[in-house]
């Protein structure tokens, strides 16, 4: 059972703090039809709905060594990705499911695996945001 720990808590959180300045990426199936990443929810979205942006999710716009660079250029000292979001889509492979971009989609690759790359190669802090979608957005 987790048990909160203020002092593993502050520890954590003051490298946090003292960055202060980063970028957070919202980036999935979902920025193709830029309504927000909640659109399998809010129009309540059938995955059989939701095949059209599998279908079309290339990848051709993800290009992480340039937001790294541009990134270290602003003075940022951290990246955040949305490795799996609200629509339950893995932006790497992974055996627990097949709703992965790796997998479903003509990208075909781990984007986790190149954004994980380009962040340390600018010798920034890489970050991964991982959500769950509620039971039934999955399929």
């Amino acid at each position: 059972m987790y048990q909160f720990n203020r002092e593993e808590y502050e520890k954590r959180m003051e490298w946090y703090r003292e960055a202060r300045f980063g970028m957070f990426i919202h980036w999935g199936l979902y920025s193709i039809p830029a309504r927000g990443e909640w659109i399998r929810s809010t129009e309540e979205m059938t995955i059989e709905e939701y095949q059209k942006y599998f279908e079309e999710f290339d990848a051709r716009d993800f290009k992480p060594r340039e937001w790294a660079r541009m990134a270290k250029q602003a003075g940022m000292k951290y990246m955040v990705l949305t490795a799996k979001h609200h629509d339950g889509v893995a932006l790497f492979d992974t055996k627990y499911s097949d709703l992965s971009v790796v997998k479903k989609t003509p990208a075909g690759r781990d984007l986790v695996k190149e954004y994980v790359e380009a962040v340390r190669a600018e010798g920034l802090k890489v970050c991964l945001l991982y959500t769950s979608p509620s039971p039934r957005d999955c399929s």
